[in-house]
């Protein structure tokens, strides 16, 4: 029998660690990610508390901006800004069943993107560092399709007792479960050969912003992807308050229905569809890639419009939903290590939350206004033609990549 070697454990740990915390994670993403819908049907959140539940969910990446951004500059901090991240994210869950605020859920939600956004770069970096390259984007995709895999098991049974009394407390056990990925994460090695440490600076609050401009600046390939990438996420933007209001409002879709699509439908899209984004993802074609994601979020906003013909519609919106957050979930994670090629991925993830944060201020708040002025089927329509031209811009993109063994900033 072969010995593994120092490597091939702290490959192999830092897989567990890395899967079973995503797995442990997975039951309260999917209760946050319809929140908004149990809100506004259970408390009455308004359109203006839906579209900054939305708003707030990537608006904060600008603060986590700096919370990752202290990694680069930092990295002997690598694996405390993981594991922190992680507990502080869980906190304000722990007493949501003692509260009757809406404006606290929205904060406490808040605060989980915040900090599940600012651990990212710290968490690809330990899996860069950890993971060979060719392991790493077969590991990434295989472990997401198990996760929301323990998804759909525990949203079919979260299905069929969610109501407008326990599923405060359901918030309260997924976020205990969500614990103990502590325990995982400060076990994985961390070598401290492979950490770089960058000089630091004098202003912190300008020079993250600085980093990242140069970088756009000396990548134009990863600007481009950036614009692109852009392009879908504001569609996104646009679609998700639009969404929550139609579902709740003009489909009345029920409790079940919600949390069945969330779970079940876009779990099995998820699924499904991983092994072929799995397949496709390499830097030489993440252009084309992307566009593939943004044609599909397009057919899921077109069913969405569709369901008003039948419930049918808005389970099959949500399979291609899912279908497209597999590939959106995959490129956006690991954008950073294929651009970054052997130099340091963390400031490119940082740049990806930045991204994020900064469309994150302007379109959720911009789609609850256009919702209250003409409703929401039309914002829905909206948000698919900038999925569209999204998919346009980077079908027409000419792959010229450039491999940057490091990236001076």
């Amino acid at each position: 029998m072969t010995v593994p070697t120092v490597s091939e454990q702290t490959t192999r740990k830092t897989k567990w660690a890395l899967f079973l915390t995503g797995l442990l994670n997975e039951p309260l993403i999917g209760l946050i990610a319809i929140l908004p819908f149990i809100l506004r049907k259970d408390l009455h959140a308004s359109a203006f508390q839906i579209s900054i539940f939305n708003m707030l969910k990537p608006a904060v990446a600008l603060l986590s901006f700096y919370w990752g951004a202290m990694l680069w500059r930092n990295k002997n901090k690598l694996r405390s800004n993981w594991i922190m991240s992680k507990v502080l994210a869980s906190l304000p869950f722990l007493i949501f069943p003692f509260v009757q605020n809406i404006w606290f859920f929205i904060i406490g939600t808040a605060l989980f993107y915040f900090f599940q956004r600012g651990g990212m770069p710290a968490q690809m970096e330990v899996l860069k560092q950890n993971v060979p390259s060719g392991q790493r984007e077969n590991f990434f995709s295989w472990s997401s399709a198990f996760n929301f895999l323990g998804g759909v098991l525990i949203g079919g049974s979260l299905s069929l007792s969610i109501n407008d009394h326990d599923w405060k407390m359901l918030f309260l056990m997924s976020a205990a479960i969500g614990f103990l990925a502590v325990i995982l994460q400060a076990r994985v090695p961390i070598d401290p050969s492979k950490i770089k440490e960058e000089p630091s600076k004098k202003n912190p609050l300008i020079t993250p912003w600085k980093d990242s401009w140069n970088l756009l600046r000396q990548r134009p390939d990863f600007a481009r992807f950036q614009m692109g990438f852009m392009m879908g996420g504001i569609g996104l933007m646009l679609t998700m308050p639009a969404m929550v209001l139609y579902a709740a409002d003009d489909l009345a879709i029920s409790h079940i229905d919600m949390t069945m699509s969330r779970f079940v439908w876009m779990g099995l899209g998820f699924v499904v569809a991983t092994p072929f984004w799995r397949k496709k993802i390499a830097l030489q074609g993440i252009y084309r890639l992307t566009a593939i994601v943004c044609v599909f979020f397009v057919i899921s906003i077109f069913c969405w419009m569709m369901a008003g013909w039948g419930l049918a519609w808005f389970f099959i919106a949500f399979f291609f939903y899912g279908v497209s957050q597999a590939g959106s979930y995959l490129i956006w994670h690991l954008s950073g290590p294929l651009f970054a090629g052997s130099g340091d991925s963390s400031l490119f993830s940082t740049v990806n939350i930045l991204t994020v944060g900064l469309r994150g201020l302007i379109v959720p708040f911009m789609a609850s206004l256009l919702c209250d002025w003409i409703g929401p089927l039309p914002v829905l329509a909206m948000g698919l033609m900038w999925c569209l031209a999204g998919a346009v811009y980077l079908f027409a993109q000419k792959q010229e990549i450039t491999h940057a063994a490091n990236t001076a900033i």
